[in-house]
């Protein structure tokens, strides 16, 4: 009678799983020997004890979206859990927003708030990049990856649709949005090694390489899995309308990366240049 009613609430049955628990247990290991790797002296295995949590929770990670893939395919993933989906996601972008506030705000306080104590910002030494080079051509292609990853949405939307060019449009978007978001971790690359200033230079610089630094691993997570929503499209896997609610995650991830992206640019490297 329970396994009755739990059916009809619209949540499939599914056979329990330890990956939450490894999950969680992984996070616990990291940040425990996180920790002692900070305080530890040179040589210690601390930091393979690190990197020993990293690579499990990879693995585990790894492992549970390989079966949400096939607990989609195989149509288990009912209206209920694909809205649960996409408000555990919404709730996860808010609090990534909070996240990066506190870089904006720390940011926000050392430039304006330093200026009216008649304090130099940037301090003295520092010299700002010019945001019509590089940060202006990142922001062109970033703009540009949100209008083709748009566009394969549109195809995905589209009414059934099996290795018809629509399926091929999505590919082909889905790949072009990929390969600019390696183009632009490239240059970012190639920005970072020609710096002239390092994360030690002052508040200016530790924000500046924490805030764009964490972009960079935002814009990593999102390409990697577009990547896996390419590859999912050319196998056909979006075929039904209901089925691309991994890919609209993606896109929403993507979304909000190009946003902070945006801000970014107006905050330290237009304003850091105007003030400089």
């Amino acid at each position: 009678m329970k396994r009755f009613k739990l059916a009809l609430s619209g949540y499939p049955i599914l056979p329990a799983s330890s990956m939450p628990i490894e999950v969680s247990m992984c996070a616990i290991w990291i940040a425990w020997w996180l920790v002692k790797f900070m305080h530890s002296k040179p040589g210690s295995y601390s930091k393979f004890m690190v990197l020993f949590g990293l690579l499990y929770l990879l693995y585990t990670m790894f492992s549970w979206f390989i079966t949400l893939i096939m607990e989609g395919r195989m149509g288990l993933q009912s209206r209920m859990v694909v809205r649960g989906f996409k408000v555990g996601m919404a709730l996860f972008i808010l609090s990534e927003a909070g996240f990066f506030l506190s870089f904006f705000w720390a940011f926000a306080h050392a430039c304006w708030g330093m200026t009216s104590m008649n304090l130099r910002f940037p301090p003295l030494g520092i010299k700002c990049l010019s945001p019509w080079g590089i940060p202006a051509v990142n922001t062109a292609i970033l703009v540009g990856s949100g209008l083709t990853v748009t566009f394969a949405h549109r195809a995905a939307k589209s009414n059934a649709y099996k290795w018809t060019s629509n399926n091929h449009e999505l590919t082909f978007g889905l790949l072009v949005t990929v390969i600019l978001g390696a183009v632009f971790l490239g240059l970012q690359a190639y920005e970072y090694w020609w710096l002239p200033y390092s994360m030690n230079d002052g508040v200016f610089g530790s924000c500046f390489f924490i805030m764009t630094g964490f972009h960079g691993l935002h814009v990593v997570v999102g390409t990697v899995w577009l990547a896996v929503c390419c590859v999912r499209a050319a196998l056909g896997h979006f075929q039904l309308r209901y089925r691309h609610v991994g890919m609209q995650l993606a896109i929403w991830y993507r979304h909000f990366v190009d946003v902070v992206w945006l801000l970014l640019y107006g905050f330290v490297y237009v304003s850091g240049s105007v003030w400089y």
